[in-house]
């Protein structure tokens, strides 16, 4: 068989002059359009001017997304020529039966309760869950994400995001669910958690009052992985107690102490600001992983609860009510909030929208016998040294 002639080249195109750009609907310049197949939801988000979440939500119809957002983002496909990945959608289709939960640490009891309450509810609708740990570190999360994509996983429950939207359009960008869900439903969640935390922290800051107690530490740890307390957080606890207490004539110390270190180690921190001619008479843990340190630190100092200080935690568990004496908290019903976080992720699975009024968070002041009258000044307190470590937090300056 004799061989095929090669194919003759073909004559450049005459050219008719120079061609006016085409401009999009916002007035800049289009690129040429690249095959469907190279052009991502990243280069839509981009062109759109919104996140990848977006794009994705508006693609898929699942949760909120602004008239004006998605008409930008359906005008970015149609300008690029991006139609969505049909065996995408079909891998999505195919479940796994598996769900993942992230948090930051397992050492925090309170994380452990929402793991047990994400396990309850995905078990008795046939999921598996999968549990990692992100450690406090942005990069590590994105590994984590980027993992359970690998797997296949269905959907995804976050207990603590510390890598932000960054971290979420990973899963975004492969149309995996994850709750809370990103956007104004996530602002939603986080007012509606601030609201139920900041009137028990209220509550908790009156009794303080009503029992005497005028000068309080606030003992919060000091992050060695740069994250940085989420605003929700500050609202919802220091601020409520600085509007609280400036307004009654109360003095707020703060005590950081390093976190990465070793239980003795933070609580020598507390000893030394223990010592003081004007000690506080109540101290406050601002979450649950402190308040070992602080109970250490201030039995190391020979005070004893509540006689010369009170004590009072974020976060319940059944150590803090097995403690001797109880330990009250500022606490929430953290496996019944996980339950319907899972749920809500479970019925987005399966083509529900996200219906954020299912989350119902049940945060409450629990006063148990760490708390008592402030001690008079015949107590052990009036015979410490120098207040070396706290430092006074006047209420223009909130932030621990």
């Amino acid at each position: 068989m004799p061989p095929r002639e090669p194919p003759k080249p073909s004559k450049p195109s005459q050219s008719a002059g120079p061609v006016a750009a085409k401009r999009g609907t916002d007035g800049r310049v289009l690129r040429p359009k690249r095959p469907s197949a190279f052009v991502t939801i990243k280069d839509v988000a981009a062109h759109a001017g919104v996140s990848v979440a977006t794009v994705s939500r508006a693609i898929n119809d699942n949760g909120y997304v602004a008239a004006d957002a998605k008409a930008r983002v359906l005008a970015a496909m149609k300008q690029l020529g991006f139609r969505p990945s049909q065996r995408a959608r079909s891998m999505r289709s195919s479940r796994t039966m598996t769900i993942g939960a992230v948090v930051s640490e397992l050492v925090n009891l309170v994380h452990l309760e929402f793991l047990r309450g994400v396990d309850e509810a995905a078990s008795q609708a046939g999921y598996v869950v999968l549990v990692a740990t992100s450690q406090g570190s942005p990069e590590k999360e994105r590994e984590i994400f980027q993992r359970m994509v690998a797997e296949r996983t269905d959907g995804v429950v976050v207990g603590t995001l510390v890598g932000g939207q960054r971290s979420l359009d990973i899963l975004a960008e492969h149309n995996i669910p994850v709750v809370p869900p990103p956007g104004p439903l996530a602002k939603q969640l986080n007012a509606s958690w601030i609201d139920k935390e900041a009137a028990a922290t209220r509550e908790m800051a009156e009794r303080l009052i009503a029992l005497g107690h005028r000068r309080v530490a606030f003992v919060t740890a000091r992050g060695v992985s740069g994250i940085r307390t989420p605003s929700f957080y500050r609202k919802a606890r220091f601020e409520v107690l600085v509007d609280c207490f400036s307004r009654n004539g109360v003095e707020l110390n703060v005590v950081t102490i390093p976190r990465g270190v070793t239980t003795s180690e933070m609580a020598s921190e507390v000893v030394k600001a223990a010592h003081g001619s004007s000690v506080p008479t109540a101290w406050i843990a601002a979450t649950h992983l402190v308040l070992p340190s602080l109970l250490t630190g201030l039995r190391m100092a020979g005070l004893d609860i509540p006689e010369d200080v009170s004590v009072i935690g974020y976060g319940d568990s059944p150590w803090a009510s097995a403690y001797r004496p109880p330990i009250s908290v500022v606490g929430h019903d953290v496996s019944s909030e996980a339950k319907a976080l899972t749920s809500m992720l479970l019925g987005w699975i399966e083509g529900e929208s996200p219906n954020v009024a299912k989350v119902e968070y049940r945060t409450r002041f629990i006063e148990r016998d760490s708390i008592g009258p402030a001690p008079l000044a015949k107590s052990k307190l009036s015979r410490s040294g120098a207040l070396s470590r706290t430092r006074p937090v006047p209420a223009s300056s909130a932030r621990p």
